[in-house]
Formats: structure tokens, C-alpha cells, sequence
């Protein structure tokens, strides 16, 4: 099936086309055949009737250009056996002014056309004639092919045999043959002919045809850009004959041609295809063509390749930038994207996107020194797009995400909170995209480890990432919690890089965080508020230090601890009890050993207890949580004997109120500690320190370290008693433990053992040796020599007790009285 198509042809199918392209090609080789074998013969009469019949196959109006283009080449190869054979002839004797005359009687134009041009390029090369004579004659009577497709190969096999032929400077064909300006000339006059015809491909035949013409045309697209190209490489091309002939009638051609299709890709073609110096020379030319062409251009595509072939150009030469200051190059190509946003109201706004990310990318490449100019392109985007809808339009916000993102590869987040109009922009995203760019904002900063170090830029920077910080009004959030959970981390890493080498300054940036965590709710503060703490607690050691040196700073450490107290409170409500205890612990430590503050450490260790009280949610939180607090009394010396008394008195108690026997008798255990503390450097130092009168006023005093063996044997004879009740307990029960008492006894041994190593008085070898047996008594029993983990725990311990025996000095021979 096939139907009448534009030029007079037919649409048909492949199959079709494949035929009349086959029937053709069969013509071309036959007449080639009998055309060489004429040649042979010497019969330069026949040769051309056979020629002409040959080339008269591309008379054809039924093929497509793909396949007119195979049919083109066959005919261009055996064309090359002609020209050898005139080239002979001309050495025979023969002038190429008669075979110039000769190949005019062929009876149809275009293969006469053909001929003349092959005839043509040879006669320029016997240099019998001016070069530009015989190429203004060419140029002229190809007029005579007004067929477009025709005309449109017929000036291209033009183009394409006089190349090495124009009188360009340097060429041997200069001088009497014509100079630059003819080879210029001829060149244009021949784009501008190859224009109209192209162009006219599109206004002939049904609408119904728009499509495939279209399709047709971009084929032809390279055929029109060659003369350009030719053009641009002309060696005697210089700024001054681009500038005041081939750019203008290039330009008067492209606007006046009012065609979409070519205004797009012979304005690509002027942008690539000639120098870049000319550009940058001549950018009010091409900048103010941009408004003029046809509405369905892409305007952004072209003024993002120009922008992308300057910022390249920009990094050649450093002399290249100072050009670009004296032409005002940003000023120009800004005032351009922003006439050509506002003159085109149907653009869409992901092609707007496009053009400003070109411009902001040639911004920082360019000018990367100039904040400025890379918030003015922010402020020209954003005031381009804010009329439109970008939720509806994925591409758009995809575009805008990109622009956004160009920044972060060029400056740090610190430069990029300079920027006023960038929150502005990334306002015009949905708020799941919202959300997307703060992620990015964020992973950034860490990825570079970017400090911000006043008040200021962090509250910009919070408006930056306000959807990680709070919920967006009216937005619905879709973020599982896996997703919501990795957000958050990062915020919580974030808070590590606000700080400034000012301790003043870094507690009000802390300040400024927790307002705008405060406003986050219960989901997020239990990722938000932890670190904000940890950050505080590490300034009150900055803060003491200074105090120590004599170099206070206004803000005081009793201030930050307090703040710290404030951050924790919220915790036990989100609730996440566990974390807020060890916090409170935390800051009880710092307090105590740092701040040297008693009454604030025994408030925090106060919550601690209330938290755990009324808060810890089952038995295993539970022995975690007495352990840090034993661990964190242990620790602290600020406490006064009184005070002190009472957290031990409270600690202690916890133990007994475990809910399981096992848990008791390792928690009284370890409760043991908290009357004997160790000497350490660290207890050393706090010793010698005296309290600052600069610092707080209600500084304490570091207390002597606690040494109390009666407690601390009461303790592990209590141990003793409740692993002895585990014993007759899991005896009544009949029934597996999780825990053997024999392993509790072992534990116990190594608490007994750690102490008499210490040296604690009522540790005594009696007291060991009792034990010992004890232990090996219960070790010897069946049930317990089949627990490998038992036994191997105990056989440690008394690898322990043999290394020791061997040791010289005081705690050798204390334990050489032990019998093992």
C-alpha cells in the first residue's frame, strides 16, 4: 500500500523503498559499465551519454533521503572514474574550457549540474581560469535544481569537491584566482541556497506528513551545516571578516528562514563550529538573535551551549577571564536568559531550569570568586519559575534540584548560606523533593567536614534543611521509618560540625539549634537532642580549661550543664528513658570531675535515679542501667561524704530490688566498687587542682578517694549469701538455669581476688582459701564438669592464680601462701 507523499513521490514501506533503491543501483552499475568501457575506448561522447544516464538515476522523487544518500554515494564513487579520465584527457591536450562547454549539452539539468561540477573542480586545478570565476558560475547555475532533496545533495557534492579548492589565504589558488572574501562568499551563497531548500522540505505535502518530513529534514541537517563548517576552517578567517560578513548574513539567514528546525541547529552550528574568541567578541549578535527566533525553539539548549563552549573556554587562559570582564560577558548572557524566560511565557519551566543551570554552571567556572553573581542567577531563576507549577512537572524539579546542586560542588556550606535567594528557590519544590535537596544539603557539608561558626549561619542554615528539622504544614509525610531514621542521623552528625573556636559563640550557636530542634516533636528530637548534649558537655571542658588558664569566658559552666539538663528533660517523655539516664550520667560525670559542680551532679544523678525508677521498661534495661550508674558514682569525686552517702545508700538498694538471683549477686557485686575507688592519673590531677576563684561560685572541692574494705566485704559476703539462695532455688525448681550458681561462685572468687590484690586489709589468705575450696567444691560436682563455659572460666581464674604465685615482690609472696 502506498500513497502520495510531498515533492510529487510516494510514501511507501521499507520493503518498496529497499526495491526502487535496488532497480536504481542496477541502472547506476550498468550505465557505470558501459561508461568505463567507453572510457577505455577513448570515446569521451559516449562516456558522458552513459554518464548522464547513470547520474540521471538521482532524478529520482520516490526514495527517501537515507536511502537517496546510498544511491548518492554509489553514483559519487563511479563519478571519480570520470574526473581521471578528463584529468588524462587535459594532459593529453585537451582544454578544460572545452570540456567545461562539452558537458552542457546533457539533456537534463541535473545530471548536466553533476557533470559541470566534477568537469569544474578540475578545470580550478589546471589554474586556466580564476578560481572564483568558475565557482560563482557553479554556484549559480545550481539554481537551476530547485527540487529540494535534489538540490540539497547536488550543492553538497558542490561543497564537497571545490573544498581544497578556494582561494583561501596560503592557497595556491589566492592571487589571480581570488582571495578570502570570494572563498567566503561562494561558501555562503551556497548555505544560504541550501537553507531555502532545506527549509522548504517542510511546507510541502499534508499536514498528516508533518512527522516523517521532520524526520526527513534532521536527516539532511549535516548537508546545510557543512558550508559553515567549511567556513570556520578557512585559514584566512579572522575576527574581522566574521564580524562583519559571515556573522551577519548567517544570522539574516537563520531569522529570516522562520524555521524551528533550522533556527535550532544552524545556530548549534555557528556556536560549535566557529572560534570562541569570536564568540565572546560578538555576544550581543548571538544573544540578541535569541529572542527572535520561532517560539518552539529551544532557546535554553543554545544558550546552554554557548555558555558551556565560554566557561570551557574560560579555563584555557587565564587572560581569557579579564576578555570576559572587559565585554561584560555575565551581564549580557544573564540579561539574555532572563528576556528569553520572559518573552516565551509557554516555555516550560524545566527548559527555564535548564538555561539558568547553564548559566549558573558558567558562573562558577567563570566568575567562582563572585557570590554575587551566582545569587543574581538564583534571584533571576526563582523569579522565572515561581508563576509555574513545578509539583505537577517531575522533570521540572528535577532540573531545579540539579541547579540547586551546582553550588554545593562549587563552594562550601558555609559560602553557599550567603546565598539569600537559594532557600527562595528550593522553596518552589514539592516537599518530598524539599526534603531530598536538605538531605543533600546536608550530606555535602559532612562529606567536605564544613564548620559553621556563628549564631547567624546556622539559623540559616536550619531554614535551609527545615524539612529534616520539622514537619512541613499541610504536607504529608511518607517517609517509613528506616528512611525518617537516616535523615535523622545525618541531622545528629551535623550538630558536630556547629562550633565555633568561640566558647561564647559556640553556646549560643547550641542555643540557636535547640530552638529549632524544639520544634521538631517527639519523633525527632530523641536523634536531635542526644548529640546537642554531647556537643554542650564537650564545651563545659573547653570552658573549664579557659577558666583554669585565667582566660574565662562569659558564659560559665554551671550555664551549658544547666542547658544540658534542659535538653534531657524532653527525652523521658518521647520516651526513650535508657538514653536520657545515660546522659543524665553523663552530665553528672562532667559535672563532677570536669566542672567540679556538686550540687549540679547530684541533681543529674538524682533524674538518673527517678528515671530509673519510673521509666526503665523491664529487668535486662534495667541491670544496664544500674551498672552505668555504679559506674558512673564510682567515678565521681565531687560528692561530699554526706551526699555521697546517700546516691550509694540508693545505688545499693537497686540491687536487691533485681528481680532474679543471678542479677542480684552480680549487681551487689559490682555495687562493691563504689566503697574502694582506684588510684588513677586522672584522680591525681583532680586532687591537685584547687577551685577557680574565677569560675563558679559554688566550685567544689575534689574529696579524698573512698577506701571503705568493712562495705566492701560486707558486699561480697552478701554476694555470697544471695548465690547460695540461687543455689536452693534452682534445687526446688528442677529446672535449667540460664546462669549455674557455681559460675556465680567463680564471679565472685575474681571480685575476692581483685580486692586482695589490692591489698584491702580483711582480704585475707584465710578468707581466699576458704573460698577456694568452696569453689572447687562445686566445680567438682557432675553437673558442673559438663559446662564447658564453666569450666573453662574456671580454669582461667586459676591460670590467674598460678601466674601471680610466680610473681616477684609484695603480691608474689602474698599469694605464694595460698594452697592451690
Amino acid at each position: 500500500m502506498s500513497v502520495m507523499g510531498d515533492h510529487g513521490g510516494l510514501v511507501t514501506s521499507d520493503q518498496e523503498q529497499q526495491k526502487w533503491l535496488d532497480e536504481a543501483s542496477t541502472s547506476v552499475k550498468r550505465n557505470a559499465f558501459f561508461m568505463k568501457k567507453a572510457l577505455d575506448e577513448d570515446n569521451l561522447r559516449e562516456a558522458l551519454r552513459y554518464s548522464a544516464a547513470m547520474l540521471g538515476e538521482l532524478r529520482t522523487s520516490q526514495l527517501t533521503p537515507q536511502k537517496y544518500f546510498e544511491l548518492y554515494m554509489q553514483t559519487f564513487t563511479e563519478l571519480q572514474h570520470l574526473e581521471m579520465f578528463f584529468k588524462e584527457e587535459h594532459k593529453k591536450g585537451r582544454q578544460y574550457s572545452d570540456l567545461y562547454e562539452l558537458v552542457q549539452h546533457a539533456g537534463y539539468v541535473l545530471p548536466r549540474m553533476y557533470l559541470l561540477c566534477t568537469v569544474g573542480s578540475c578545470y580550478i586545478r589546471s589554474k586556466e581560469t580564476a578560481a572564483k570565476d568558475i565557482l560563482k558560475d557553479l554556484v549559480e547555475l545550481c539554481k537551476g535544481v530547485q527540487h529540494p532533496t535534489r538540490g540539497l545533495f547536488l550543492r553538497s557534492y558542490l561543497c564537497q569537491v571545490s573544498r581544497g579548492l578556494l582561494p583561501d589565504v596560503g592557497s595556491e589558488y589566492e592571487g589571480a584566482g581570488g582571495d578570502i572574501t570570494d572563498a567566503v562568499d561562494f561558501l555562503l551563497v551556497n548555505f544560504t541556497e541550501m537553507n531555502k531548500l532545506w527549509v522548504r522540505m517542510q511546507h510541502q505535502g499534508s499536514n498528516r506528513d508533518k512527522d516523517r518530513r521532520e524526520r526527513e529534514r534532521q536527516q539532511l541537517a549535516d548537508l546545510v551545516g557543512r558550508n559553515l563548517t567549511y567556513a570556520s576552517q578557512l585559514d584566512g578567517l579572522d575576527y574581522k571578516l566574521y564580524q562583519g560578513v559571515v556573522l551577519p548574513r548567517v544570522m539574516e539567514q537563520i531569522i529570516q528562514c522562520k524555521d524551528n528546525i533550522a533556527q535550532q541547529y544552524l545556530m548549534q552550528c555557528v556556536i560549535q563550529g566557529f572560534p570562541d574568541e569570536f564568540h565572546v567578541s560578538t555576544l550581543d549578535v548571538l544573544l540578541g538573535a535569541l529572542p527572535e527566533l520561532q517560539g518552539s525553539v529551544k532557546v535554553h539548549v543554545i544558550l546552554a551551549s554557548m555558555l558551556d563552549r565560554l566557561a570551557s573556554y574560560a579555563t584555557t587562559d587565564e587572560s581569557v577571564l579579564e576578555t570576559y570582564s572587559q565585554a561584560d560577558a555575565f551581564s549580557k548572557l544573564s540579561a539574555a536568559a532572563t528576556k528569553v524566560a520572559q518573552q516565551q511565557s509557554e516555555m516550560p519551566a524545566g527548559d527555564i531550569a535548564s538555561m539558568y543551570i547553564a548559566l549558573l554552571g558558567f558562573t562558577g567556572k567563570v566568575y567562582p570568586d563572585k557570590l554575587d553573581y551566582t545569587d543574581k542567577v538564583l534571584t533571576e531563576c526563582y523569579q522565572a519559575l515561581q508563576r509555574r507549577e513545578l509539583s505537577s512537572d517531575p522533570r521540572a524539579e528535577k532540573q531545579v534540584v540539579a541547579l540547586l546542586a551546582i553550588p554545593l560542588d562549587t563552594y562550601d556550606a558555609v559560602t553557599i548560606l550567603g546565598l539569600h535567594n537559594y532557600p527562595s528557590v528550593m522553596s518552589l519544590l514539592s516537599p518530598p523533593t524539599y526534603k531530598q535537596m536538605a538531605v543533600t544539603i546536608v550530606q555535602s557539608m559532612l562529606k567536605a567536614g564544613t564548620l559553621v561558626g556563628s549564631e547567624a549561619k546556622v539559623g540559616m542554615l536550619f531554614d535551609f534543611i527545615s524539612p529534616l528539622v520539622k514537619d512541613v504544614p499541610g504536607a504529608l509525610d511518607h517517609t517509613d521509618d528506616e528512611d525518617f531514621a537516616e535523615e535523622q542521623n545525618l541531622v545528629a552528625r551535623m550538630v558536630h560540625q556547629l562550633r565555633s573556636d568561640d566558647p561564647d559563640e559556640h553556646f549560643q550557636i547550641l542555643k540557636t539549634a535547640r530552638q529549632h530542634f524544639s520544634t521538631g516533636g517527639l519523633r525527632r528530637v530523641r536523634h536531635s537532642l542526644p548529640p546537642l548534649a554531647f556537643s554542650a558537655l564537650q564545651l563545659v571542658r573547653v570552658l573549664k580549661k579557659r577558666q583554669d588558664s585565667g582566660n574565662a569566658a562569659e558564659t560559665s559552666c554551671k550555664t551549658v550543664l544547666q542547658f544540658v539538663h534542659g535538653i534531657v528533660a524532653p527525652l523521658a517523655d518521647v520516651p526513650v528513658a535508657e538514653l536520657a539516664l545515660q546522659i543524665y550520667l553523663q552530665a553528672a560525670y562532667s559535672a563532677s570531675e570536669v566542672a567540679h559542680l556538686e550540687m549540679i551532679a547530684y541533681e543529674f544523678m538524682e533524674q538518673a535515679f527517678i528515671l530509673y525508677e519510673e521509666a526503665i521498661p523491664d529487668s535486662k534495661a534495667e541491670i544496664t542501667a544500674l551498672q552505668s550508674i555504679v559506674g558512673t558514682l564510682h567515678k565521681c569525686r565531687v560528692f561530699s561524704p554526706e551526699n555521697r552517702d546517700v546516691l550509694v545508700h540508693k545505688a545499693t538498694g537497686y540491687s536487691a530490688k533485681l528481680l532474679k538471683k543471678p542479677d542480684q549477686c552480680r549487681a551487689v557485686c559490682t555495687c562493691s566498687h563504689l566503697f574502694w575507688q582506684e588510684e588513677t592519673p586522672a584522680t591525681q590531677d583532680a586532687e591537685d587542682e584547687e577551685p577557680s576563684s574565677t569560675g563558679d561560685s559554688d566550685s567544689s572541692a575534689v574529696q579524698p578517694l573512698v577506701w571503705d574494705a568493712d562495705n566492701v566485704l560486707s558486699c561480697l559476703k552478701r554476694a555470697l549469701k544471695i548465690a547460695n539462695a540461687a543455689q536452693q532455688q534452682l534445687a526446688v525448681a528442677l529446672k535449667a538455669s540460664d546462669t549455674s550458681p557455681a559460675f556465680l561462685y567463680v564471679e565472685i572468687l575474681n571480685q575476692y581476688l581483685y580486692y586482695f590484690e589490692k591489698g584491702l586489709p580483711n582480704i585475707t589468705v584465710s578468707v581466699i582459701q576458704s573460698l577456694l575450696e568452696l569453689v572447687a567444691n562445686e566445680i567438682s560436682s557432675d553437673s558442673c564438669k559438663q559446662d564447658e563455659r564453666l569450666q573453662k572460666f574456671y580454669s582461667n581464674s586459676m591460670e590467674h592464680l598460678k601466674v601471680q604465685k610466680d610473681r616477684e615482690g609484695d603480691l608474689g609472696e602474698r599469694y605464694e601462701a595460698l594452697k592451690l
